[in-house]
């Protein structure tokens, strides 16, 4: 049930993105390189897209030729994903939307609705709606689960 529902957010959060209508971006400094049509946003990166929030030290962004599709946001540091009662924290994100694949690696951290799930990558097929977290060998991937029935 919960990872239904994390796949069902996270569908909405990344589809949102690559074909928004209007996202802002704000950040200390942009550089653009026109002949890879790569627009790369560093320094406290704050991304907003209707009810998406997006945070990270460095966000990439690389457009098809005509500039009018997005191929692929990479996040990169210190990265947070706000949807409304959804939050994902990690090291670097990638977003895939011709693939439909998203993989954020690096102490990922999932919160929803007060349940909590740790590891060191996730990688997410929203065209499947499917999902696969792992950790290091040394590691296991962690979930705290709050169940809203009362014990009686």
């Amino acid at each position: 049930m919960i990872k239904n529902i994390f796949i069902f957010f996270l569908f909405f959060v990344f589809t949102n993105t690559a074909y928004a209508k209007q996202i802002k971006i704000t950040s200390d400094k942009l550089e653009v390189l026109r002949t890879d049509n790569i627009s790369i946003f560093s320094g406290n990166v704050y991304a907003y897209e209707e009810n998406l929030e997006i945070w990270s030290d460095k966000l990439t962004v690389t457009s098809s030729n005509d500039e009018r599709t997005i191929k692929k946001i990479n996040a990169l540091n210190n990265v947070k994903i706000f949807r409304e009662n959804l939050t994902i924290n990690g090291n670097e994100a990638f977003y895939d939307p011709l693939k439909n694949k998203l993989i954020v690696i690096g102490e990922v951290n999932i919160m929803q609705s007060g349940n909590i799930i740790l590891c060191d990558k996730i990688i997410v097929d929203l065209e499947n709606s499917s999902s696969i977290m792992k950790s290091e060998s040394s590691k296991r991937v962690e979930a705290l689960i709050i169940s809203e029935d009362k014990i009686r």
